[in-house]
């Protein structure tokens, strides 16, 4: 059958005819910034003798035309239906980082991050459906659960990733929606020595929001590769180096409530009891709200190594090693508090000069109002410190043995571990508001809170507890370690008619997980007696203008910490149901064979295999009982069955149809499976006898488990043309969400106080995660990439990639009877590139988009929650030139503008205005402005 060059042989040979003089086009031309530069390197190149022929020179293509074609090539190539990402050079991915690459490929979504891309979701089901690979092999998280945070792995040190969205027997750590394997360079695949150094300067547009802080930042990347031994030992190392600010007007409205006379503070003590002075009844108004001005100081190192060794055509041993450490400085400044209910006892506030909005069907808004009597203003000072260290280490050897066969052993390890310092103080005035003028937006957008004290004066803002939560401060101390170790042994052999190949093998992983989540409660020295902040600990006041506040008071949070405060454990007993270690070992035997064949007249190619995985799960953690903690392991074992099927008929004329179809799993979420446990034992009023109950989380959780269905036509059309469609189909055979259900409690002892008589049944009702009801996702997916001057010779240069795709699922994650959206599913996504590429400039525009979705956030204590992100478009521009000849020739500048429209990352209330946009939170993270040049040699 005919195919496409491998992706190696499509990076070279491509032959075109131009003239030596250089001619620049109208688009380079308007990048103002680049064109002194090009009119020096084009006095360089010596003119063509006068009437001296056109010369065919061979060319190879490099740049965003050479990542199109090495990524087409991949896909043509492949028995799966895949989606994959190139470099277009050593060192040089398309974007700045591998979350956003990967964001802008069909049927995957990113989720913003502290304004940065760190998760991918595929086919709209969130990361913890993903399995996510490192050059075959699965990798460890510095977060808490499954779900990989991209951003821990340098662009400039990843080669290509590819998406696999059908399953294959021969992948192993592969996930339900989809898995993602990042890869590294071969050395040995490239010709000769190769040297690449990159280096950028970097400026948000946000500027410092606070002193001390640091709007600019930096990265630089080195690159080297060679082959020694006449091509028998090949050495690749990279390094990767970023210093990134982050600079973020954060607004959060706490809840909205309605002004309703029945809710008496008798039965509703703490929170959201009326009347409200000055609303008419059913008037919905802020109940509270957060402006923060946060600055970033994001720095990571990372290191790549690979060594192959090749002696012979029949031993080809290779070594990769990957290391990546993260850290992260955060300072924030906030003024935050209740704006209307009473809380904790204090009366509410009163309302003057009320406007109101309707919003919805049903619901009045007020929008703006002169609020009085304002209590429990706080003003927080607070850093956040993580540190998050990453490592990776694979070793593959293949021996070739008589009569065709080949054997393979691949030996694995990756850590994570992540240390977090959260520390949070807090200061007010002491007294409640005279009037506090708010305007509020009844959609997305910064509301404008005018106080009529002034937050920032040192004088009258003290160090205290003004919104009385019973500690004058907290530092919270979350800590992961999570690691992996493998062994795969593998048999190949190639065979000639129908059945082309064999793969058969097993995979012994391990993988253990701990998290704790301790806490310390500051309290301030002579008896928490409020106090100024001393004159030496005073930094430059915080304007919170954005949000109609012009100030607020800033200091130095660790020097007040080691000075004014003294620091108390929190019982254990409030913090263990976040402290848990899981265990897990899985053993995975699989065989494939590949198909080469004919149906009828049409050829025929890919594979059919079968994987067995045996699971053995476990996690370690404390019950209480009583407010007594007793220490407990729980888990389970079982054998899943996953057999796939992918077939790719060659309908001629460069047109392909792929089927795929498949069983697949995902284990469930780590905490929803953590052993931690809040139990009872209560007594019957009536018959006097005890019986158990709790709540908590479950290691004895079954993993999510789908039945899928894969359809994809494609069309190609020469090396950087091709255009798709695809539909898949996945049957969720369960979901994983909580319930009350019968459960035995046998594992867990009676150590109540005071002591209760054990129940003679150990079963009682537990609410807990379980596998309830499924569903189905769906959807389908349009691509296509085009090279203009595939087909008019005059726009040789220009081209584009777009895709969209649509989504839907019938699956409930809260339980059948609630409405509530899957995780990460966006019911649309889509993206756009439009690119010019010729003579050395590169002109890009790139613009991806999803829909609301439901997403998964880090919440109070560091526990999950979720919220609807509203739509989000992000749109980025860059342009470069390379210098072709001349003594300048390798190198290249570039200018980027990441999220040009400053793009914002707005949210809305989960409940409480049904149709309308509730606004909880608005973020501006500023545009990101790289000024870069980079040398090839």
């Amino acid at each position: 059958m005919n195919k496409l060059n491998s992706p190696r042989d499509a990076q070279q040979s491509a032959v075109r005819q131009r003239g030596l003089a250089l001619q620049i086009s109208p688009v380079a031309a308007a990048c103002a910034v680049l064109l002194f530069t090009a009119h020096s390197a084009q006095a360089q190149v010596a003119p063509a003798p006068a009437g001296a022929s056109e010369q065919l020179e061979t060319v190879v293509v490099t740049g965003l035309r050479h990542s199109i074609q090495t990524s087409i090539a991949s896909k043509r190539n492949s028995d799966n239906v895949i989606e994959v990402v190139s470099a277009e050079d050593i060192g040089k991915l398309p974007d700045v980082s591998i979350a956003e690459s990967l964001a802008r490929l069909p049927g995957l979504a990113g989720q913003r991050v502290a304004g940065r891309v760190q998760t991918i979701q595929i086919r709209g089901l969130s990361g913890d459906f993903a399995g996510t690979l490192l050059n075959g092999r699965q990798q460890v998280t510095t977060g808490d659960n499954r779900g990989v945070e991209f951003d821990q792995f340098p662009s400039e040190l990843i080669n290509s990733a590819t998406v696999y969205k059908t399953p294959d027997a021969g992948l192993i750590g592969q996930g339900l929606s989809g898995t993602i394997d990042m890869r590294t360079l071969r050395p040995l695949d490239v010709s000769g020595r190769k040297i690449v150094l990159n280096a950028r300067l970097e400026r948000n547009s946000n500027g410092a929001v606070n002193a001390n802080t640091d709007g600019d930042g930096k990265r630089f990347s080195f690159s080297y590769v060679d082959q020694f031994a006449d091509r028998t030992i090949g050495v690749a190392l990279g390094f990767a180096h970023l210093d990134s600010p982050g600079q973020e007007l954060h607004y959060k409205a706490w809840g909205f409530a309605v002004n309703d006379p029945t809710r008496d503070c008798i039965t509703h003590p703490e929170w959201g009891c009326g009347p409200v002075t000055g609303l008419p009844v059913g008037a919905t108004f802020l109940s509270g709200f957060e402006t923060t001005a946060t600055s970033r100081k994001q720095t990571r190192d990372g290191v790549m190594g690979v060594f192959e060794f090749k002696p012979s055509k029949d031993l080809h041993s290779t070594l990769d090693l990957y290391y990546s450490k993260f850290k992260k400085n955060e300072s924030a400044r906030a003024l935050m508090g209740s704006t209307g209910d009473a809380w904790n006892g204090i009366p509410g506030a009163d309302f003057s000069n009320v406007t109101s909005t309707a919003v919805g069907s049903n619901t009045s808004l007020v929008t703006a109002a002169t609020v009085g009597k304002v209590a429990n203003m706080v003003v927080m000072n607070s850093l956040n410190e993580r540190v998050d260290d990453l490592k990776s280490m694979g070793w593959n050897t293949e021996l070739k043995l008589a009569g065709g066969w080949a054997a393979v052993a691949d030996l694995s390890y990756s850590k994570a571990a992540r240390e977090e310092n959260v520390i949070e103080t807090y200061a007010g005035i002491g007294k409640a508001l005279t009037t506090f003028k708010t305007v509020v937006p009844s959609g997305a957008g910064y509301p404008s809170l005018v106080p009529d004290s002034n937050f920032a004066d040192a004088g009258k803002v003290l160090l205290s507890d003004p919104g009385g939560w019973g500690h004058d401060g907290l530092w919270k101390k979350p800590k992961v370690k999570d690691e992996i170790k493998a062994l795969r042994l593998e048999g190949r052999k190639d065979f000639d008619g129908l059945i082309s190949a064999l793969n058969f093998g097993i995979n012994y992983e391990t993988r253990d997980k701990d998290r704790e989540m301790n806490e310390l409660a500051a309290d301030l020295l002579n008896g928490r007696a409020p106090v100024a902040v001393p004159a030496a600990l005073l930094q430059p006041n915080t304007s919170l203008s954005f949000a109609g506040i012009p100030g607020v008071l800033a200091y130095d949070v660790m020097g007040a910490i080691n000075s004014l405060y003294s620091l108390k454990a929190q019982a254990l007993d409030k913090v263990q149901d976040r402290n848990y270690q899981s265990m897990e070992k899985v053993a995975t035997g699989f065989v494939k064979l590949g198909l080469d064949g004919n149906l009828g007249s049409v050829p025929v190619r890919g594979n059919v295999g079968l994987q067995v995985v045996h699971t053995d799960q476990s996690s370690h953690g404390y019950s209480r009982l009583s407010g007594v903690l007793s220490e407990v392991t729980r888990g389970t074992t079982y054998t899943d069955v996953l057999p796939s099927l992918n077939l790719n008929f060659e309908l001629g004329a460069d047109r392909y149809l792929r089927l795929g179809l498949a069983k697949t799993m995902a284990r469930g979420r780590i905490d929803d499976m953590r052993a931690g446990a809040d139990v009872s034992i209560s007594k019957s009023s009536t018959s006097g006898l005890t019986s158990w109950g709790g709540s908590g989380g479950n290691p004895e959780l079954q993993p999510w488990r789908a039945k899928s269905f894969d359809l994809s036509f494609e069309q190609y059309i020469g090396k950087r043309s091709y255009a798709a469609a695809a539909v898949f189909y996945k049957q969720l055979d369960s979901y994983i969400y909580t319930q009350k259900l019968e459960g035995s409690f046998a594992s867990f002892p009676n150590t109540s106080n005071p002591p209760l008589p054990t129940p003679l049944s150990p079963f009682g009702i537990f609410e807990r995660p379980m596998n309830g009801e499924g569903g189905y996702v769906k959807g389908v997916e349009l691509s296509t990439t085009l090279d203009a001057g595939h087909w008019v010779k005059a726009l040789d240069g220009f081209g584009l990639t777009a895709n969209a795709s649509y989504t839907e699922s019938s699956v409930h994650p809260n339980g059948p009877d609630k409405p509530e959206k899957l995780p990460g599913l966006s019911g649309v996504t889509a993206g756009l590139t439009a690119y010019f590429e010729k003579e050395g400039f590169a002109v890009r525009l790139s613009q991806r988009y999803r829909s609301a979705f439901r997403g998964e956030i880090n919440g109070l204590h560091n526990a999950r929650e979720f919220t609807e992100i509203l739509a989000d478009r992000q749109l980025d521009a860059q342009v470069s030139y390379e210098f072709e000849h001349g003594s300048f020739k390798g190198m290249s500048l570039l200018l980027q503008v990441n999220n040009l429209t400053n793009a914002p990352y707005a949210t809305k209330q989960g409940n409480g205005f049904g149709e309308s946009i509730a606004p909880l939170e608005y973020n501006r993270y500023g545009r990101q402005l790289l000024l870069g040049v980079s040398y090839r040699m």
